[in-house]
């Protein structure tokens, strides 16, 4: 027989974390974005449009909606993949 089972707070303080990665994530880009329309650069403009999407994908994973486990593994995945791809793209260009 299993005892109830208490989440508490940890899955709000999780929610929370995930919101602070988020918006320091579009700083992050804000800041990309700014400096690569200044100075001309593609490469941050790219950084930040990886970095942008990343932040969404974190942000509605870690929105309070009620959403089943599985909807959010897949979309923390996706952020994930995004933002590997955007970092392996600007390995890319730095190093050709």
């Amino acid at each position: 027989m299993n005892p109830p089972s208490d989440p508490g707070l940890q899955p709000e303080r999780t929610a929370l974390a995930r919101q602070r990665t988020a918006l320091s994530a579009l700083v992050a880009a804000a800041l990309l974005l700014r400096g690569g329309l200044t100075a001309g650069a593609p490469l941050q403009l790219a950084a930040a449009v990886c970095l942008t999407v990343a932040a969404a994908l974190v942000a509605a994973v870690g929105s309070p909606r009620p959403g089943t486990r599985a909807a959010r593994h897949r979309l923390l995945a996706a952020a994930w993949v995004t933002g590997l791809g955007g970092s392996l793209a600007t390995l890319h260009l730095l190093t050709t």
